[in-house]
């Protein structure tokens, strides 16, 4: 079934385009004509009003497919049947979340964690109490309402039409309690807020154990089929373009068409060889492998596919991605991946800058696009209306008359973010296997899509001819796919220019015009990542510019991928076998589920392992989540310790703190030392403050905690202004995001202390550690060697065959470590 996925993918592809077109391609806001509507409005290009739009019956296609197995349930949402775990009841929360099913345990209260400060809100922009506390700005020349902040009107000028505010950002992060006091906090997970003071042993509360829901069968129609519970479960379709009405389903109001038909301009969509720095970092994220080797490696652990098929997806994954890189999803995600990163930690190469550059353009041309289409889908409508009244009198009943709701312009204009056949595979890809670079929405969908995808194999079965129309035309054969995807991408381009849908023609004025005016603004992608619907519509922009098969050029492959100085291969562990991916002409590989990835190569050490030479030098290192690096250098400050250096995420140089170190660790973006004497300090603004407790010799931190070791190997943790002490001993420690600690022994063994309070031994032995997320521990072992924790096998995967390293640190999605020579690398 998987191969079906690649075959649908390199044909829908090469169907698509070709080298002919390239350069029509390149021009980021074309399209073919404008659109226009079919009927109930006025056509402005012909200025001929059209007949209204109508109901339609609905074609019965056959029973719906199995049923629910006995003990399951049937999930409406998901047509799909699951399963609560023995004693667990289903709860009121979807389906697909880790709370769809509790049971009832014994009240607990715990302390919410502060995990910071309130940000300030930028120059220019207010704070609302919205959510806590949110940053907003209104245009230009405009002021506040009495309206609320997300309202239309939120914003208002003497003889001008109400406008809407813009989000800027929140005061907390997403998923932490905004507190009055100043402070941002959580509470455990599974824990919600009591009325309790923030600060009380008690603030957080919980007195039921959730855990998710297990799917155990699909209860589903064809791709673009409607479900009815009719007639114990059938599968309806209605007819192009008309969408499944209120009325029952057998009658012949089972359909209907939208107050109006419109027929949205299609934009020409870029391929990813065709955009400034992309050849670069395709090259680079090739030479890599370990981000696509862990999306391959994830698609066939979350598709549970089998050891020959497992074994023939890598396989034929890599042979795309080598032969032909312009047809591969897999590969247009991890490139997103790489760019993403850039937004967020800040570009490190020309290549990054000049494809963030031409990202945020085309981001911004997509808006005007859109804008416009609204723009002429409004028009279209009013015009019509008012030509109606003039033609047939305002007291004749139509479907023009006064009372009938103005379109709904978010799915008029849904099919102008058209994503082929090629574009929804590499957003499947990107939002399903991704981790969370798209959002929780596209992630769920994708899974779907996936899901769809993988039974492919139908359509193959039918005859290339079948192939053909649906990878040809998205409406008809890929339409179930595309529809939620173009539906949700226009969606968020919406929300994100500040505009909404509304049924008062006053309102949908304002709208449009706000969509025209915002759309001309430069786009802030930093800005754009910090909302789920922000991450939509990079994602769906990304797919869409990247969906056309054009090939690299070839002379600039040749140079980024020499095949005669580069010949890599992966590495991948399974169930403790090392088995060999990717290799040029390896055609089969023996293998099972993969558990986890790690690199080698043939040419160059470190460069080839992934790493990158930093300058500077050190002998400790510690990330924060905003991806500062902070390290403690080999020269002596003074008869306390060494001297301290930071450096920002964006930045390319070294930055000296006052003070004096010796081993160094990062709470969320605070920094932590001890000295030569064991002090303990917190940086705060630019100064280090003391911190009173016990001599220390080690010390570890997240956003969850800080924990340290003392001079007799005692462990502590940093509760209130004070510290509680943990039984165990330990030499080395660092804490995951989730507030476990991690730690080495005076022998070396490795320990977690796990959700039930006691201390787990992990295998393998270790010198140092340092966590990024939970059980993505890394570690060096005594002969100086690098690994990353493999959770589901709880086992070490080496991941640089370099025995030099002496420290190692990760945070904000990065790793570095410091060699035996205080020389600093930094994991790409």
């Amino acid at each position: 079934m998987w191969r079906a996925l690649l075959l649908v993918t390199v044909f829908a592809a090469s169907i698509l385009a070709s080298s002919s077109n390239a350069a029509a391609q390149q021009t980021q806001a074309a399209f073919t004509e404008p659109g226009y509507p079919i009927c109930g409005a006025l056509n402005l290009r012909t200025n001929k009003l059209l007949g209204p739009c109508s109901f339609s019956s609905a074609t019965k296609t056959g029973k719906a497919v199995g049923e629910c197995p006995r003990g399951s349930f049937f999930d409406i949402g998901t047509w799909s049947c699951f399963s609560c775990p023995a004693g667990y009841n289903r709860t009121g929360f979807a389906v697909d979340t880790p709370m769809a099913c509790s049971k009832q345990v014994s009240a607990q209260y715990k302390p919410a964690t502060r995990v910071g400060s309130h940000r300030s809100c930028p120059s220019g922009s207010f704070r609302d109490p919205r959510n806590g506390g949110e940053c907003w700005s209104c245009p230009a020349g405009f002021g506040r309402t009495w309206s609320a902040v997300d309202a239309w009107d939120a914003c208002g000028k003497a003889g001008q039409t109400a406008r809407r505010a813009e989000f800027i950002s929140r005061v907390c992060p997403d998923g932490t309690i905004t507190d009055l006091n100043g402070s941002c906090y959580t509470c455990p997970e599974g824990f919600r807020r009591t009325a309790a003071a923030v600060t009380a042993g008690n603030a957080c509360f919980r007195n039921e154990s959730l855990m998710p829901a297990e799917k155990t069968a699909a209860l589903t129609c064809k791709p673009g089929e409607h479900f009815d519970f009719i007639d114990g479960g059938t599968c309806w379709t209605c007819p192009e373009d008309a969408v499944r009405s209120v009325y029952d389903v057998r009658t012949d109001k089972a359909c209907e068409y939208t107050t109006m038909r419109w027929v949205s301009a299609k934009r020409t969509p870029n391929g990813l060889f065709a955009l400034p720095g992309a050849p670069e970092i395709a090259a680079q994220v090739i030479k890599a492998r370990t981000g696509i080797d862990a999306m391959i490696a994830k698609f066939i652990s979350e598709n549970k596919l089998n050891k020959a098929e497992g074994e023939e997806f890598a396989t034929d994954s890599w042979i795309v991605i080598n032969k032909t890189p312009e047809n591969s999803p897999i590969l247009k995600a991890v490139v997103f991946e790489h760019i993403f990163n850039a937004i967020k930690n800040g570009a490190k190469t020309k290549a990054d800058r000049d494809l963030l550059n031409y990202l945020a353009v085309y981001v911004q041309q997509s808006r005007q696009f859109l804008a416009n289409e609204m723009r002429d889908v409004w028009e279209s409508w009013k015009r019509g209306r008012a030509a109606w009244k003039t033609q047939f009198g305002s007291t004749r009943a139509n479907t023009h008359d006064t009372g009938v709701a103005p379109p709904k312009i978010q799915t008029m204009v849904a099919d102008a973010m058209h994503l082929a056949p090629a574009g929804i595979m590499a957003l499947t890809f990107l939002g399903g296997y991704g981790g969370s670079l798209a959002s929780n929405t596209v992630a769920h969908i994708a899974h779907k899509v996936s899901h769809v995808i993988y039974s492919a194999n139908k359509i193959l079965s039918q005859g290339a001819s079948s192939l053909a129309k649906a990878a040809a035309s998205p409406i008809t054969g890929m339409g179930p796919l595309a529809a939620p995807l173009a539906s949700l991408a226009v969606s968020s381009v919406i929300f994100s220019m500040a505009t909404d849908i509304a049924l008062e023609q006053n309102k949908q004025d304002a709208i449009v015009n706000d969509a025209l005016i915002v759309a001309q603004r430069p786009v802030n992608l930093s800005r754009l990542i910090m909302t789920e619907e922000g991450r939509i519509e990079i994602a769906n922009n990304w797919a869409m510019m990247t969906q056309e098969p054009i090939k690299p050029n070839t002379a600039l492959w040749a140079r980024l991928m020499p095949s005669e100085t580069s010949t890599t291969e992966s590495r991948v562990v399974l169930n403790g076998e090392k088995v060999i991916v990717g290799a040029p002409d390896i055609p089969v590989i023996p293998m099972a589920q993969i558990n986890a990835i790690t690199t080698t190569t043939t040419a160059g050490a470190n460069a080839s392992d992934g790493w990158e030479s930093v300058s500077g030098k050190a002998t400790d290192i510690a990330i924060g989540t905003d991806g500062t690096a902070y390290v403690i250098s080999p020269t002596k400050a003074n008869r306390s310790g060494y001297q301290i250096y930071k450096r920002e995420s964006a930045a390319n140089k070294w930055t000296k703190l006052p003070g004096a170190g010796y081993r160094i660790a990062v709470s969320d973006t605070t920094a932590w030392v001890i000295n030569l004497r064991g002090q303990i300090y917190s940086l705060s603004g630019s100064d280090w403050q003391i911190v009173r407790g016990p001599q220390a010799k080690d010390i570890g931190a997240s956003a969850k905690g800080v924990w340290i070791v003392d001079f007799k190997g005692k462990i502590h943790k940093r509760e209130g202004n004070g510290w509680k002490n943990i039984p165990g001993t330990a030499s080395r420690i660092d804490i995951d995001q989730d507030g476990r600690p991690w730690a080495i022994g005076e022998q070396g063994d490795i320990w977690v202390h796990g959700n039930d309070q006691r201390w787990q031994k992990v295998p393998g032995q270790g010198i140092d550690i340092a966590i990024d997320v939970p059980g993505q521990a890394r570690a060096i072992d005594k002969h100086g060697n690098t690994f990353v924790f493999d959770g589901a096998k709880r086992n070490w995967v080496a991941t640089s065959r370099e025995k030099d390293a002496l420290a190692i640190g990760a945070g904000g999605g990065q790793v570095w470590r410091v060699t035996k020579n205080n020389d600093i690398y930094r994991l790409r």
